[in-house]
């Protein structure tokens, strides 16, 4: 009986939350896929901090890492992304779009991939998938609000040759 009710409210919360977001207005949806695709191509022109600090908003801006406590804010932002090494690439491609009702909302998920080599040619080390919720701030840019990604647990990045890692023999 309490299933029942429980299924019943999260049809209808479903039924009633589906016309805020969904396809909506297609130039919204393109001008968060082009926000989108803008963030990651400055991410591999330069760093990932760079990237995040600049698209992610300044002060509202949060990144769900796996702690109870999100990263907020530009200052966090930098200090999360400060210590990875020079050369890594964090390369992401948007999939779908979807545009809340008020035109000044959206939601944006893909696929990234993690190249701490700096080279998309080789595998990656890591790899899943990722959300960014968008707002329009009051200059008129898409900036993000809200940034969460997930390891594809089906990836297992290829191992080193062992042979390739053996010492020279003595002669």
């Amino acid at each position: 009986m309490i299933m029942r009710h429980w299924m019943t409210g999260l049809v209808l919360a479903g039924a009633m939350a589906g016309p805020a977001l969904g396809q909506g207005n297609a130039a919204v949806v393109e001008a968060i896929l082009q926000a989108d695709r803008e963030f990651a191509a400055l991410a591999a022109e330069t760093d990932i901090e760079t990237a995040f600090a600049t698209w992610m908003d300044a002060d509202e801006g949060r990144l769900v890492r796996g702690t109870a406590t999100p990263v907020r804010g530009e200052t966090q932002i930098r200090a999360l992304f400060g210590g990875v090494p020079a050369g890594t690439l964090l390369h992401w491609e948007p999939v779908e779009g979807l545009a809340g009702s008020g035109d000044d909302f959206g939601v944006t998920w893909g696929v990234w991939e993690l190249h701490p080599d700096g080279d998309r040619s080789t595998p990656p080390a890591g790899r899943g998938t990722y959300v960014t919720a968008w707002h329009l701030d009051a200059d008129g840019n898409w900036r993000g609000v809200l940034d969460m990604g997930t390891d594809d647990p089906s990836y297992q990045p290829p191992q080193a040759d062992p042979d390739s890692q053996s010492a020279p023999e003595d002669d």
